[in-house]
């Protein structure tokens, strides 16, 4: 049902603005419109430019301050999409991308698209909803038991099994 109504959407998308732009041409004149479409279309390459390299380097400053890069890459590709919206002739595209030009809007757009991608993928995030907990018999991932070595720091004590397993292979 979803598919469909967004096919419509994308047909009628054209017509709409085709009849937005024969009014607005009529109201201010065929000049004034055709400026407020190539003004629109620049600052829509601007936009492009711009935030090609601005999302690399945002990604890869978060990876190197230890944090997932999706923040910073979901709104460098949210503003593409803005400039790509900007360069579709049309004023509805426009009004679509000066909305997504606006922080607090964008944010909300994207946790919207990832919450319906998740949900799409079947897949359950960790506390899901307000105050989840793990049902009865429910865990939360397999568990894995092993030991581990911090690399660069020595050892406090050294593990009793360790040391008993060093003496046994001595002894041999």
């Amino acid at each position: 049902m979803a598919q469909l109504l967004l096919g419509l959407a994308l047909i009628a998308l054209p017509f709409l603005e085709l009849a937005v732009l024969i009014k607005t041409g009529q109201t201010i004149g065929l000049w004034p419109t055709l400026g407020l479409l190539v003004g629109a279309a620049l600052i829509g390459g601007a936009i492009i430019a711009r935030q090609g390299l601005s999302v690399a380097r945002r990604a890869q400053e978060a990876v190197a301050h230890g944090r997932p890069p999706v923040g910073p890459v979901l709104d460098g590709a949210f503003m593409l999409l803005a400039g790509a919206l900007l360069i579709t002739p049309g004023f509805i595209t426009d009004a679509m991308a000066l909305a997504l030009l606006i922080p607090p809007i964008r944010r909300k757009v994207a946790r919207w698209t990832v919450r319906r991608l998740v949900e799409r993928a079947g897949v359950r995030l960790k506390g899901d909803g307000p105050g989840r907990e793990a049902a009865a018999g429910e865990t939360e991932g397999p568990i894995i038991e092993g030991e581990f070595v911090r690399l660069g720091e020595k050892s406090q004590a050294p593990h009793p099994a360790t040391d008993g397993d060093r003496a046994q292979s001595r002894s041999r």
